[in-house]
């Protein structure tokens, strides 16, 4: 089972963004979890989650987390600010799909 992780300032401004992300999924039959956290969970999400996708305003935080958390680096990816002002739900999940398949 694929688990995705989308990460915003306090968990609350993704979950619209999920629930796009999990209608792709259902209607793909692509079996994965998906579920929305605060940044402050990210010690915990880099020991689970196969792709930890971050909110556009958060983005700024990549470097330091890459940092924090190198063994996540190429697992952590920032949401395209076009894609999650659009709930492109489709598109972020293909995108997150390259990333846990090596393929950024």
């Amino acid at each position: 089972m694929i688990r995705i992780a989308l990460v915003c300032q306090h968990g609350a401004s993704t979950g619209l963004c999920m629930e796009k992300m999990k209608q792709a999924a259902e209607k793909n039959n692509i079996e994965c979890t998906i579920n929305a956290y605060p940044y402050s969970e990210m010690g915990t999400l880099v020991q689970f989650a196969d792709c930890i996708l971050l909110g556009p305003q958060i983005g700024f935080k990549k470097d330091s987390f890459i940092e924090q958390y190198p063994q996540a680096a190429e697992r952590i990816m920032v949401i395209p600010a076009m894609d999650f002002g659009m709930m492109k739900g489709e598109k972020i999940l293909q995108d997150a799909l390259k990333i846990i398949q090596g393929g950024k």
